[in-house]
């Protein structure tokens, strides 16, 4: 009887909030792909484990070692710093040229369908494709880059681009703002969308000009789009991998040039490196998702700050 009047207060309630029937397969698959991965990393970076075997509860001791291992400590930063750099890159050079874009779009210019179609085409093709394209671009033999500054008179600029030590993680963020550049452009061109008519038309009758209207009207109004993106952008500086490893291998080129938080972790915690040698060979999977659950943190900062600035601006 008891079971029977708690299926019926169930019932009651779910028919009270009926919303929760359509969360639940969402937050059902949420927590395994993404609460449940979380938790068990954060579990296992508190024990000392290669993956097989018994492994040895340590506590803090992994992160300790992250931080203070001279070796550890000094990749972790480089490949940190060059997140960073990809971030601020991408911050200064790719979201400005990613709003004038969507701008010109949505102010419909001649053509402005094809340019749209042409800008986020991109996205379709693969890390491994981009590569290659890349390479046909800037290779010192058949490169039509070496080739332009050869019939420029530059010749002595003339070099193989994809070796010429620190200048990876350019190259990585020149190939990925080319694929890149369209996707929050699109973002951009939705939300002008979105945008009353009516303001354009009053700005225009006073007398506003082209560019008066993007940074008058436009920018002010698109600011939780800007956040948006901005955290966007910062997530994905955070987690890329793909062309970091195929252009610089699992080291992440000379020197650690285009290393990155990610490949650090795949480094140590997969790599054959044998995760630096030593003791941390027999500790790469505690001390792998240790790193896993540090870039979490370094990723989960960003989004409290995006989410006080949303609040912010809906208090003013």
């Amino acid at each position: 009887m008891k079971s029977v009047k708690l299926f019926a207060n169930l019932n009651d309630w779910l028919k009270q909030h009926p919303y929760l029937l359509f969360i639940a397969p969402g937050f059902i698959l949420y927590s395994i792909f993404a609460i449940y991965p979380i938790i068990s990393a954060t579990k296992m970076s508190f024990y000392y484990s290669n993956g097989f075997g018994e492994a040895h509860f340590v506590g803090l001791q992994n992160y300790i070692e992250l931080f203070t291992t001279k070796e550890l400590y000094s990749q972790f930063l480089n490949a940190f710093k060059n997140n960073i750099l990809l971030f601020i890159l991408n911050l200064l050079l790719v979201l400005p040229v990613q709003i004038y874009l969507a701008y010109l779009i949505h102010t419909k210019i001649r053509g402005y369908r094809f340019f749209q179609s042409i800008i986020f085409a991109p996205q379709f093709i693969t890390p491994t494709v981009v590569l290659f394209l890349g390479t046909l671009i800037l290779d010192q033999n058949v490169g039509i880059f070496n080739e332009f500054l050869r019939m420029i008179g530059l010749e002595e600029w003339v070099r193989n681009w994809l070796g010429v030590p620190g200048m990876g993680i350019f190259i990585v963020f020149i190939l990925n703002s080319w694929v890149g550049v369209g996707f929050s452009m699109i973002y951009f061109i939705g939300a002008m969308k979105m945008l009353p008519e009516e303001i354009f038309e009053a700005a225009y009758l006073d007398g506003a000009g082209y560019w008066s209207r993007l940074f008058h009207i436009v920018l002010p109004l698109l600011r939780n789009t800007i956040i948006n993106v901005v955290v966007i952008s910062y997530i994905f500086s955070m987690t890329i991998f793909d062309l970091n490893y195929l252009l610089g291998g699992v080291d992440g080129g000379y020197e650690h040039s285009m290393d990155v938080l990610t490949l650090f972790f795949y480094r140590i915690a997969f790599g054959t490196s044998g995760a630096m040698g030593g003791s941390l060979g027999s500790n790469s999977l505690g001390m792998g998702t240790t790193i896993a659950v540090v870039m979490f943190i370094i990723i989960l900062i960003a989004s409290l700050v995006q989410l006080k600035l949303m609040v912010r601006k809906e208090e003013n």
